[in-house]
């Protein structure tokens, strides 16, 4: 089931019986003369989606931007600066917390953004510490 093709109410009795999101994360960069440059953050967000229709797992909408900066001299990539990563992730982390999510599973799709996300997911549990983070 995917948060953006929902509604509060919906995620209200979700919320009853689960509270696990999933979250793809991705990039937008350049893979080769040849590679879609969103490669990272719609393989994360496909994959998501499968895991969440087999097994009953709400999905956020992806975070198709990442910390890219080493490709940025590529007509089409972009990046985050880290900072503004790890403020990102601490501060969707800390609205779907006080939805009532408590459980958040990350799908990452560019290994650039792991220091980051790390980071973030440190912050957001000294903040929460009866959250739960995890990173594939």
């Amino acid at each position: 089931m995917e948060l953006a093709k929902t509604n509060w109410p919906t995620v209200e009795r979700y919320l009853e019986g689960s509270t696990l999101l999933l979250i793809p994360v991705g990039s937008v960069e350049q893979h080769g003369p040849n590679g879609l440059i969103g490669t990272d953050h719609l393989v994360a967000e496909a994959l998501a989606r499968r895991v969440g229709e087999t097994d009953g797992i709400l999905v956020a909408p992806t975070l198709a931007y990442g910390m890219s900066h080493h490709h940025l001299a590529f007509p089409g990539s972009t990046s985050l600066s880290p900072r503004t990563l790890i403020l990102v992730v601490n501060d969707i982390l800390s609205n779907f917390y006080r939805n009532g999510f408590r459980r958040f599973f990350f799908v990452n799709g560019h290994g650039g953004n792991d220091s980051s996300l790390k980071a973030a997911f440190s912050k957001f549990l000294l903040d929460h510490p009866e959250g739960r983070t995890a990173l594939a």
